[in-house]
């Protein structure tokens, strides 16, 4: 077994909530915004690690969810995490995703 065995989306849950607003990603070269980031805490009590916090990054300039729309919500946001993604590099763990949803309350 390797590493990657472990690297898996699906051993974080399903249910996540966004913690606090966006904060920007630009390119080390042009200094263009490329996407953001966002800290997420995991809120499946099914998942192994249930209230864990880690930070995503967002790989979309204009995702669903807003930048205004979190900086007006002061308290955490459920949210999807639409193609969540995670991997490893030198002994560190990175988590991206396409897009930050708002979750369903229904």
């Amino acid at each position: 077994m390797k590493i990657n065995d472990f690297i898996k989306p699906e051993l974080l849950g399903n249910n996540f909530a966004a913690v606090r607003g966006y904060s920007e990603v630009l390119d080390r070269e042009t200094n263009e915004k490329t996407g953001y980031k966002l800290d997420i805490s995991i809120q499946d009590p099914e998942s192994d690690f249930f209230m864990e916090l880690f930070t995503v990054k967002v790989k979309n300039v204009s995702p669903t969810l807003s930048y205004k729309d979190l900086e007006q919500n002061k308290k955490i946001m459920p949210v999807v995490l639409e193609n969540l993604n995670v991997g490893q590099f030198n002994g560190n763990l990175w988590y991206n995703c396409s897009d930050v949803l708002p979750a369903n309350k229904g």
